[in-house]
């Protein structure tokens, strides 16, 4: 995969984590509250993640003790904070070589186990990760009576896809 093909599937993260998180806002806390704040953590969940492989790209530490935080973000507060984590995917990734996306990276989990993974397929596991929770977000949106976004790559592709 060349990194045009990867930095188009960050735009498409970008994208959709931005819908999904605005479909999020529309759920009724006071009927909901409990799936408003699953979304929440999950999304947030995603969030953190995206953090700690980040900083696992570039060989750095990271403060993440857990795959998630004790408090949890607002959807607005993703919304700033999801899209600069996707927007240093994407500045990161177009600044990388094909032999930094093949390079063999050491690190830590954050339960203490030690890794080792090339920088593409972190990158994938970022990716795929967020596809993961996000189509259960999907599911607590339906039954909180809120449509989801249609979370394919496809409809990105169609009509997103214009930078």
């Amino acid at each position: 995969m060349d990194n045009g093909t990867i930095v188009t599937l960050f735009r498409y993260k970008r994208w959709i984590d931005l819908e999904t998180l605005q479909a999020i806002k529309r759920i009724d806390a006071s009927t909901n509250t409990e799936r408003r704040h699953l979304t929440l953590r999950l999304m947030n969940h995603i969030h953190v993640v995206d953090m700690i492989f980040g900083a696992n790209i570039i060989g750095q530490k990271h403060s993440y003790t857990a795959l998630n935080t004790p408090e949890t973000p607002s959807a607005d507060e993703l919304l700033i904070t999801m899209t600069e984590c996707t927007d240093w995917y994407i500045q990161h990734i177009n600044s990388m070589s094909p032999i930094d996306l093949a390079e063999t990276i050491k690190f830590q989990f954050v339960d203490g186990g030690y890794g080792e993974m090339k920088a593409m397929d972190m990158l994938n596991h970022v990716l795929f990760h967020g596809t993961y929770h996000r189509g259960a977000v999907g599911w607590l949106l339906s039954e909180s009576g809120v449509t989801p976004p249609k979370d394919v790559l496809t409809v990105f592709l169609r009509d997103h896809n214009h930078e």
